[in-house]
């Protein structure tokens, strides 16, 4: 699974940029390329597109100047959207975009129902993987958990499994990190084989965790037993009731663990 293209998305209320930092990170590290991004509308409180301008360009092309001083190529791109959320979505398609990182934070389940946030629209619009970084951290354990459903036989959820599995290797060569893989079953008299899966993704037996009950509950406990710095999803279908119940469990996985997330789709 090639990285070659990180598109980040600055927010312009943060001082911090903790999706900047990890992406700078990663193409270090894999040789990808990063296309800044800040898209503002007018509840952004800007009279207008050049005056956001004026103010937002500067922190644009000082974070690409930092980017440039070790050897990766930065992009910029400032956006006077209609809607920012959705100008984020056409954004990433615009540049091809290999993933896109954003900042996130945690948000109580009122405020997720109350309003759609950045984090909503791109869970379930983005035409590429997400990346929803929380305070920037050193991935201090190494610790990658990605949650697989091997029992899948249909050939779109078979190729979402690879991706995954494709994914938490690349993440795992970047940063020399430890793989594990979750997965969740419903049927105790038919539990999964932790030796078959561990063949199958090339990582030792006690890198499997299996988990009766809902796949939410299953990431969420593993992730905090392990530690982990990094979850990795996936989901096949985003349109209607599916979308929303796959969006949801993004952002209570977002809500209620302190790790990363990576969302594939």
């Amino acid at each position: 699974m090639a990285l070659n293209k990180i598109m980040v998305v600055i927010d312009p209320t943060q001082e911090k940029q903790p999706a900047f930092e990890r992406a700078l990170d990663s193409a270090r590290e894999t040789g990808a390329t990063l296309h800044l991004y800040i898209g503002v509308d007018q509840e952004s409180g800007y009279t207008g597109p050049d005056t956001a301008r004026e103010k937002l360009q500067p922190v644009l092309d000082a974070l690409a100047a930092r980017a440039t001083t070790i050897g990766v190529e930065a992009a910029t791109e400032f956006e006077w959207a209609a809607e920012w959320r959705k100008g984020v979505v056409a954004a990433a398609a615009r540049c091809s975009a290999s993933m896109v990182f954003k900042n996130t934070f945690d948000h109580s389940g009122v405020q997720r129902e109350v309003r759609q946030t950045a984090d909503w629209t791109l869970l379930r619009t983005a035409p590429c993987p997400v990346l929803l970084v929380k305070d920037f951290h050193d991935w201090t354990h190494r610790r990658v958990l990605a949650a697989i459903n091997p029992a899948a036989t249909d050939a779109a959820h078979i190729k979402l499994n690879n991706q995954i599995i494709s994914f938490a290797r690349l993440f795992t060569e970047a940063y020399g990190s430890d793989a594990h893989f979750v997965t969740a079953f419903h049927d105790l008299n038919h539990p999964p084989e932790a030796d078959e899966i561990a063949k199958a993704v090339g990582t030792p037996v006690d890198h499997i965790h299996l988990k009766h009950g809902t796949a939410a509950d299953a990431i969420r406990v593993t992730a905090a037993d392990l530690d982990v710095d990094l979850i990795i999803v996936g989901t096949v279908g985003r349109d209607g009731i599916k979308g929303r119940v796959v969006g949801n469990t993004s952002e209570k996985l977002l809500d209620q663990t302190h790790s990363d997330l990576l969302v594939i789709t």
